[in-house]
């Protein structure tokens, strides 16, 4: 086969699949521009992570929980970048737990909730020596997580 022939096939199937493509966003054609995301092609889920003060003493026991995860999932646990545990969602996509930050010292800490789908969601909650302690509602259930308030940083590598 010729250069030139090579040249013009390699040439049709590039506008092939061009072609192609348009056509597959024919029924996307009218919506928004902002509508066509990664929702139209999957689940779309909108976590919520809540907490029931987001300021208390060292020995605090927060009460977290999740909203808008996947049902029945597992989801991970993480203070500052370090895993603490895990719960499982029901079959509503909710879940509860509880951080104990006894023996934190005062700082800013970070709680993220995810799931095997990179669903999650943050609250950030503050120890401060100076404030009272903080316990669950009444009623309130859910596994209790510890944690010692450090955080996690990739290594820095220099050439």
């Amino acid at each position: 086969m010729s250069q030139e022939r090579k040249e013009a096939v390699r040439r049709l199937f590039i506008a092939m699949f061009v072609l192609l493509g348009g056509v597959l966003m024919l029924p996307y054609m009218g919506s928004a521009r902002a509508a066509i995301n990664w929702e139209l092609f999957g689940s779309a889920y909108t976590p919520d992570l809540s907490v029931n003060d987001n300021t208390g003493a060292p020995g605090s026991q927060f009460a977290f929980t999740g909203t808008g995860y996947q049902p029945n999932r597992l989801a991970i646990i993480f203070v500052n970048g370090q895993v603490v545990g895990g719960v499982t969602t029901d079959s509503n996509g909710t879940a509860t737990f509880i951080v104990d930050v006894t023996g934190v010292p005062d700082g800013d800490l970070t709680v993220v909730m995810e799931t095997d789908a990179n669903v999650s969601a943050f609250k950030t909650i503050t120890v401060d020596s100076g404030a009272l302690v903080v316990n669950p509602p009444g009623g309130f259930s859910g596994p209790i997580l510890g944690t010692t308030g450090s955080s996690t940083y990739l290594p820095f590598v220099q050439r």
